[in-house]
């Protein structure tokens, strides 16, 4: 074979019948050897023009070749070894459920997680309640409240109580039931539940205002209750907690208040 043959069907080799992703830069390389070698010229033909190892060297290219279009068109890298391979798309239900998990792994404290599975909608006997302050604001006294799982069973709080400020001998110094239908214990749309394992607790602040009647007799407690026909919680005061300040000063004839804040850890 001559030299101008082996040339030309090194290019073709490299050139015409490579895959067409071979690197640029080796198709440059192989359409210079002809200028770096002229076929005329009358110095001993290199080493690897040898009749046996031209052939040597034509099948080195064709493997070259091989190998180029296998990195190119081969199984993707191990994940973890290099770059990793793209994932798979993914829609419909498959998607939004994936999706879904994940939003559920990563939920923020606005949007909580929807409870667990073993978990039911607490019921007053499940729990016990406590008043750990009062304080004043304009007219009003505001208490914080607590109540915990007190069960050995996790349950969940969703929704708003009813709520009423009670007396030392039992008696309802401002009932929120009384004041229409946005003082009854309710549960809404946007509501988030809050899952209590055993010992688990929530809290919240309770508004009362405008009292008129009679002098209650201490302690004041506050009684909650629970929507869904959860039964009544009553939050007593903490150890230390005085009610010297719990019941608000009356404001006029226009009915007492009492509400809360909403739930919280």
């Amino acid at each position: 074979m001559s030299d101008e043959r082996f040339d030309q069907d090194l290019r073709s080799v490299l050139l015409e019948d490579a895959p067409r992703d071979v690197p640029e830069g080796l198709r440059r390389r192989v359409a210079a050897v002809p200028a770096e070698h002229p076929a005329g010229s009358t110095m001993a033909p290199p080493i690897w023009r040898h009749p046996v190892l031209r052939r040597v060297g034509t099948l080195a290219a064709v493997l070259v070749v091989v190998a180029v279009g296998v990195w190119r068109f081969g199984p993707a890298l191990d994940p973890g070894v290099g770059d990793a391979p793209s994932p798979s798309p993914t829609s419909g239900a498959g998607a939004s459920a994936s999706l879904g998990a994940s939003a559920s792994l990563g939920a923020s404290p606005s949007h909580r997680a929807s409870p667990s599975a073993t978990a039911t909608g607490c019921m007053a006997a499940d729990l016990a309640g406590r008043i750990l302050g009062w304080q004043g604001a304009a007219g009003s006294r505001i208490a914080g409240v607590e109540i915990s799982n007190t069960s050995a069973r996790p349950c969940f709080v969703r929704g708003t109580p009813g709520l009423g400020l009670v007396d030392g001998g039992g008696r309802v110094l401002i009932d929120s039931t009384r004041g229409g239908s946005g003082g009854q214990p309710r549960v809404s749309p946007s509501d988030p539940s809050f899952e209590l394992v055993p010992g688990g607790r929530v809290r919240t602040e309770v508004r009362a205002s405008n009292y008129c009647g009679p002098a209650p007799s201490p302690p004041i407690d506050i009684a909650l209750q629970l929507p869904s026909e959860g039964g009544q919680v009553v939050a007593v005061p903490a150890d230390g907690v005085s009610s010297a300040e719990a019941v608000p000063p009356c404001l006029g004839s226009t009915g007492g208040q009492i509400e809360m804040n909403g739930w919280r850890r």
